[in-house]
């Protein structure tokens, strides 16, 4: 009975995974239009965060999401004739498909310019529509894109206000970033098209009007609109959108709650914030944020600079989501810089750039023929961005046998150094060359010493102190930790000068070695 209930239970799963809508996604770019088109400087940046988005939140595998960066008309019309073969597949296997469909370039006379080629946007929706997909969603962020815009037996909006509240499952829905004779906006301070900035901004979880993780497209594009016509100059830029649908239910765009990596603004927070992932700011959020609602912004792991602005002050926080998980932000948590530090620095703004360090160490023997030395100690490190300096001291106790004696070893050492930091993942990299200066001491005991004192009235043999220093080179990971701990994983190979006396009693000889070692250190920053 159990085995038929497990396979009742197996065949219904697959039957309704069959049954889930597939999403294909075309993510088009270029920068260059047309001779006299000014390039563009972040048309193949949004391409790629629109992209990035549907694949981490808007249920798009990476497998059938396309991107084309700097595409030629035809390139875009082999992309569309793939996309239909692969819409054509899937159906044939009894699927169901979504398309979307994204397009950052320059458009200019009711035409897409790609790097000089045309290709007209009825031709774009005609290419489409050819595609087997009973849903398709355009979005449209060119100069006079609304010109595609144009009813075709649907509604067309141009609005905020619009109410999607029976989104099609079947049809044709088309955004565009702008009305039919309106420019589309680039801003540097945002490293991208406006319309684009906002509308991601939505998706990742400030259009989440119901909060109930689902950003849907009626949420998606009041969104939007509402943001890119306050924030573009004159408010001379209105998205619209044309709607050619038939059928009942809500479009979910995004889930935020596909990830576990979120920042979250609590309920008592309000103002203006920015969130940016370091050190590019490839993922860059603003949001007004009203109290009495807590806000969950959906990122992928990695290290984020919170900004709030505060007069003339600004309140910044550092969050770090290496391995996924929620960072909570409130006020409370904001260390206050002046707005002109933070200005002329950007995400170089160390909050808190020095660090204190617990270590352990294991270093190949300083003496030939003994044991591998462990040792423990302390140590400082302070950031400058990507450069870092620090230094640290450590001490060792060591016991082995010799011939017809043991020896203790004891040894202290200090080193101090600096290096670089690769400043593009949650878990950085780091490089570093330094110095280190040893002093070791040893004192060697007899078996049966004390026997051989009162009987042949000698006394114990003497202790022998060397010193030494070498350069050393070091490669290790910095690991952030909750709580604004971190530890730093490292390995390192050195060149020793120490004066080592061969045997008992004969003249120190300086003796060049080649060792290695690692560490793992544990600390917090402050």
């Amino acid at each position: 009975m159990t085995r038929w209930l497990l396979l009742t239970v197996l065949l219904h799963a697959c039957l309704v995974e069959a049954r889930e809508p597939i999403r294909l996604l075309l993510s088009i770019a270029s920068n260059f239009g047309a001779g006299e088109d000014r390039p563009l400087r972040y048309a193949n940046i949004d391409a790629t965060r629109f992209r990035d988005v549907m694949t981490e939140l808007g249920s798009v595998k990476s497998s059938r999401a396309y991107l084309l960066e700097d595409a030629t008309a035809d390139e875009v019309r082999d992309a569309l004739r793939e996309l239909k073969g692969r819409a054509a597949e899937l159906s044939a296997a009894g699927n169901e498909v979504t398309l979307f469909l994204y397009v950052s370039a320059h458009a200019k006379g009711g035409a897409l310019r790609l790097k000089d080629s045309t290709l007209p946007l009825d031709e774009l929706r005609a290419l489409a529509s050819k595609i087997v997909a009973p849903l398709r969603v355009l979005i449209l962020d060119t100069c006079e894109s609304g010109a595609a815009a144009r009813s075709k037996g649907g509604t067309l909006i141009t609005g905020y206000s619009v109410a999607l509240e029976r989104v099609p499952l079947h049809g044709e829905v088309l955004i565009s970033s702008s009305g039919p004779e309106e420019a589309s906006e680039e801003w540097d301070a945002l490293g991208g098209s406006l319309f684009t900035h906002h509308l991601l901004t939505g998706l990742r979880g400030d259009a989440d009007l119901e909060n109930d993780g689902r950003v849907t497209l009626s949420e998606a594009y009041s969104y939007a609109y509402r943001r890119t016509v306050v924030a573009s100059a004159r408010a001379a830029q209105h998205p619209m959108a044309d709607i050619d649908v038939s059928g009942t239910g809500e479009l979910t765009l995004t889930d935020t709650l596909r990830t576990p990596s979120a920042v979250l603004l609590s309920a008592e927070s309000a103002g203006s914030y920015t969130i940016a992932s370091l050190p590019q700011p490839s993922v860059l959020l603003e949001v007004e944020k009203v109290a009495g609602r807590e806000l969950r912004l959906a990122v992928p792991s990695g290290r984020y600079l919170v900004r709030k602005r505060l007069g003339e002050m600004v309140g910044l926080l550092e969050v770090n989501l290496p391995y996924g998980g929620r960072a909570s932000v409130d006020d409370s948590q904001l260390i206050k810089r002046s707005f002109s530090e933070v200005a002329v620095k950007g995400g170089n703004v160390e909050l808190r750039a020095s660090s204190l360090l617990l270590f352990g160490a294991l270093h190949s023997p300083p003496v030939v023929d003994t044991p591998v030395n462990a040792r423990a100690g302390l140590q400082y490190r302070h950031t400058f961005g990507e450069w870092w300096v620090g230094g640290a001291v450590s001490g060792s106790f060591n016991a082995y046998r010799g011939v017809g004696l043991h020896i203790d070893e004891r040894s202290l050492l200090t080193e101090g150094g600096g290096g670089y930091r690769f400043l593009r993942w949650a878990v950085v990299p780091y490089l570093g060359v330094g110095v280190r200066w040893w002093l070791l001491e040893q004192t060697p005991i007899r078996d049966a010493e004390e026997t051989l004192q009162s009987v042949f009235g000698v006394g114990p043999l003497p202790k022998r102190v060397s010193s030494g220093f070498g350069p050393v080179l070091t490669a290790g990971v910095e690991v952030p930790l909750p709580w604004h701990f971190m530890a730093l994983i490292q390995g390192g190979a050195e060149v020793r000068h120490l004066d080592i006396a061969p045997a008992q009693d004969a003249k120190p000889v300086a003796s060049w070695q080649v060792g290695i070692n690692a560490a793992i250190s544990v600390g917090v920053r402050f």
